[in-house]
């Protein structure tokens, strides 16, 4: 049951409609107006310090945990130093399709306004975007890949949160300044690092001077207050906010505090999402095991949590508004990891594990997202828990193996104490935390156009362009391996290039856009007096997302079964076919579709195109090193792009029409799995899910009916297991009905708490486009093992 404190929170966070914030917008604007000869990075973290000391904050009268990220609740702030397209798309910030916001004024609207337009032409977007070549941005209007972090900062943060509440900010601090004394200068380059540790000492100072602002609010609020037990929890959120983030926390709630404000700087200081949270469960336990003896209940600890999360889900990012539509509902990605194990091997599931899964059960939120470590000799009540709450409540947690994570990740480096340490960053992507230099951002790749641009001889049939090298026409091509060296020489040209954009855009970051606060706590810049994009950390990768990769195994399997195998047609007749996107020829699209084997149904002779897709487009990456000198590693994930990059992709071989969506992440084509979820995990099991080290997104839907009562978990405990038997990295869930989803189209108020899994993270769906609603339930309903 929630605390009526919870209830009251929870309604505000959920019925108060964002607004733009202007305070970051004005206050960074203002600073940077100003003349300065710092170096770039100091100058990042005087404008960051200025910030914090002048932006509004507020208490609300139910928090027990302070900080928020404008002066309201669901008040957005803007990075406008950061983002090229905010000029361009202002008109549409109030008024879009999805993920719209709202101006308080008039008056403020003009102000934003002009405060874009004094940066036109002068943000890190406008660089960024000046490195991209002619031909590169034909290919992005193509969407045969996406922009990756061109306007914004390199995200993907993941702080050594265990270490940081066990030492405080003034450790930090103290290691900064007595790196600063023992200092000598003996290269060019080594005044950097003098610089680095200065720029971390402000932001970090700055930040504990913030938390102060709230203890002094706090305090004055206290005494006003007439009731005795809010004033005594002011008092108390006073002394937490003077305690941390500076020095060590004593409670659970100074924990959640520490981690809190911490997390919220890095959000405010760098544009975007991806900022790992960590094993909450891990550190949060000592403190737990303390209070908890002491006498603290379980309400207490499941208030902070309650509290906690909806931090986490008041937070937004305003994307641009092509990328609101590509990616509705406003995800963040923003992490907490459970169970695994601990360094030593053992299982690390606790009480806290529990109290937050049933967190799970009792209050559902977009955000953050929950994500469940599975190993063999997890606690089975702890795992049928988690279960529970997954088919319960939109899909929280996500559930991965820790066996596979743990392999990619001594493959990438890392020792196997560190590996046991790991959590998720981005989508689906296992990191070490508190080690990782790591972007996940790199972009979106579209191996079914370059699959269609390999057989029109390297042209864009929409546009008629040249856009890759030129690798015959579909009607010179005799074999199935004729094939295969068209669409290999196209992935490895359109691979380098998206490659090559993706690492100049992180050379700028290194000079231009620095994350001064992540770098204070992710181990090795300190020691090296680097930041992040200068190289700081010790282990670097970079993962680029593979779009839809069902299709284009379909696709292969039908080309060889049809044309090559059985001679329904020829090569020249199927590249008509999809010309004309089988106009007046649907005996032929459903040809296609039935007589060649799909991809989800445990069949061998369509699963070997999976192994093929994943290791051609593995050899392609490794042929490159990320900007950093670490390795490029794929991720099999979509996000839901297979809706927008579907409007550009012609009729494929597998039957699918022109401009229609693909198909969902690493999961089968809508439709096409018919033999049940043990065979769709069966079919990954035969792509060498031990190749991209980034894994492989899969999303399944089941029955209600099936997965009810203690047989539905049952039913759905079996298919995760089979899955994770055979080397399955990740799986994630919905259990809705279509009834319910339609109506939640027609009466959205009367739904509007319905959270669903959409790839990577849960949203809410009425929050949803239409399109990303439809697409949702035309997935696959299973009803059965």
């Amino acid at each position: 049951m929630l605390t009526e404190r919870i209830e009251r929170l929870n309604d505000k966070v959920r019925n108060t409609f964002p607004t733009i914030d202007l305070d970051r917008a004005k206050l960074m604007t203002e600073f940077y107006s100003k003349p300065s000869m710092d170096n770039f990075v100091i100058q990042r973290a005087k404008a960051f310090a200025f910030f914090l000391e002048n932006k509004k904050i507020f208490i609300d009268g139910d928090s027990q945990i302070v900080g928020h990220a404008g002066d309201k609740f669901q008040a957005v702030p803007l990075h406008p130093e950061a983002t090229k397209w905010l000029y361009d798309d202002f008109d549409t910030l109030d008024c879009r399709i999805s993920d719209h916001l709202k101006f308080d004024s008039e008056e403020e609207k003009t102000e934003l306004k002009e405060i874009v337009t004094k940066w036109r032409g002068q943000t890190f977007g406008d660089y960024a975007s000046s490195l991209e070549a002619p031909d590169v941005k034909e290919m992005l209007d193509a969407l045969v890949f996406t922009h990756g972090v061109s306007n914004q900062s390199t995200m993907n943060h993941s702080p050594d949160y265990d270490n940081l509440i066990k030492l405080g900010y003034r450790h930090y601090i103290d290691e900064c300044k007595k790196n600063i004394a023992e200092f000598q200068c003996n290269d060019v380059y080594d005044m950097e690092k003098r610089v680095n540790w200065e720029a971390m000492i402000i932001v970090m100072e700055a930040i504990i001077n913030f938390s102060h602002r709230y203890a002094d609010l706090a305090e004055k609020q206290a005494a006003e207050c007439a009731d005795e037990k809010r004033k005594q929890e002011l008092l108390t959120m006073a002394e937490n906010c003077r305690t941390v983030p500076e020095h060590p926390a004593q409670t659970f709630q100074q924990a959640c505090q520490m981690v809190w404000l911490t997390h919220l700087c890095i959000c405010l200081e760098a544009v975007g999402g991806d900022h790992c949270l960590g094993r909450f469960d891990q550190y949060t336990y000592p403190f737990w095991q303390k209070e908890s003896s002491e006498g603290k209940d379980e309400v207490y600890f499941q208030e902070l949590i309650h509290e906690f999360k909806l931090k986490v889900a008041e937070l937004w990012n305003i994307r641009q508004y092509k990328e609101s539509i590509a990616v509705p509902g406003c995800p963040l990605w923003m992490h907490v990891m459970l169970g695994g194990v601990t360094e030593d091997g053992k299982d690390a599931c606790n009480e806290v594990t529990d109290i937050f899964l049933r967190c799970l059960l009792n209050l559902q939120t977009d955000e953050p997202c929950i994500s469940f470590r599975y190993h063999q000799n997890v606690n089975e009540e702890t795992f049928r828990l988690a279960i529970r709450a997954a088919r319960d409540t939109g899909g929280h947690p996500a559930f991965y193996n820790d066996d596979s994570a743990i392999i990619y990740l001594l493959s990438l480096g890392f020792t196997l104490k560190e590996a046991r340490n790991w959590g998720i960053c981005g989508c689906i992507e296992p990191i070490v935390l508190g080690k990782t230099d790591f972007q996940s951002n790199s972009g979106n790749f579209n191996t079914n156009k370059v699959l269609e641009i390999a057989l029109h001889d390297g042209v864009d049939p929409l546009t008629g362009k040249q856009l890759g090298p030129k690798t015959g026409k579909a009607e010179d091509f005799k074999c199935i391996d004729d094939v295969k060296r068209a669409f290999e020489t196209q992935l490895d040209f359109f691979m380098e290039k998206l490659i090559r954009m993706h690492n100049a855009t992180i050379g700028a970051h290194g000079v231009m856009f620095p994350t001064i606060t992540a770098s204070c706590f992710s181990q090795g810049c300190i020691e090296k007096g680097k930041v992040l994009q200068q190289k700081g950390s010790d282990h670097h990768y970079t993962t680029v997302s593979i779009a839809s990769m069902a299709n284009t195994i379909d696709s292969f399997a039908a080309i060889e079964e049809c044309v090559f195998n059985k001679n329904y047609l020829t090569m020249g007749e199927l590249a008509d076919l999809l010309d004309s996107n089988f106009e007046g020829k649907e005996n032929m699209r459903q040809m296609l579709i039935n007589k060649a084997p799909k991809f989800g149904n445990n069949i061998e002779q369509v699963d070997k195109y999976g192994y093929y897709v994943v290791n051609t487009i593995d050899d392609s990456l490794h042929r490159f090193k990320d900007a950093h000198g670490g390795q490029w590693t794929s991720l099999h994930a979509t996000v839901v792009y297979n809706v927008e990059m579907g409007k550009k992709v012609g009729a494929l071989s597998d039957g699918r029409l022109a401009h229609t969506p693909l198909a969902d992440n690493a999961s089968p084509m809508i439709g096409m799995d018919v033999n049940g979820p043990t065979a769709v995990v069966n079919s990954l099991a035969c792509c060498d899910e031990m190749l991209p080290q980034s894994g492989m997104l899969l999303n399944q839907r089941f029955d209600p009916a099936i997965a009810s009562g203690e047989k539905g978990l049952d039913i759905i405990e079996t298919v995760f297991r089979a899955h994770f038997a055979q080397h399955g990295y990740h799986i994630q869930i919905n259990v809705l009905d279509d009834e319910t989803l339609l109506a939640a189209q027609k009466e959205p108020d009367k739904y509007k708490n319905i959270v669903v899994r959409v790839a990577g993270y849960s949203a809410y769906f009425v929050e949803l486009g239409k399109e990303i609603q439809d697409n949702i339930i035309a997935r696959t309903i299973q009803k059965g093992l």
